[in-house]
């Protein structure tokens, strides 16, 4: 499972997104979501899927600052995580700004394929 949380929506949270749901698309079994927290309004997350057309569930936190329990980094702008089978977390990202996590859409959804694949 992937979960990206967001305190934007943007075209460069829209190219990660993409790169999730090309993985997405071979691998039904993923799971993946988009959660806005900080600010971000479901307005922002329609707007980002009528230009972008994403496939993977846009939703905004309950929780401003997203849910207490992941103790969300409040300086990162994007935060990955991408879980195992199992429930464990894989791999974590945590980026200052969207573009930044552009940047390594690639990388997370590579590391999203090797999760699959542990047990």
């Amino acid at each position: 499972m992937v979960m990206i949380f967001t305190q934007k929506a943007d075209d460069d949270l829209a190219s990660l997104v993409k790169a999730v749901d090309a993985v997405q698309k071979t691998h039904a079994d993923l799971g993946t979501v988009v959660v806005g927290v900080s600010g971000v309004e479901t307005s922002d997350f329609e707007k980002l899927q009528a230009t972008h057309k994403l496939t993977t569930p846009l939703t905004v936190s309950v929780e401003k600052d997203g849910p207490k329990r992941y103790n969300l980094n409040k300086e990162a702008a994007v935060t990955v995580l991408i879980y195992t089978r199992g429930g464990n977390i894989f791999k974590n990202f945590a980026f200052r700004d969207t573009k930044s996590a552009a940047a390594k859409a690639s990388e997370i959804a590579k590391a999203a394929e090797q999760a699959l694949a542990k047990k």
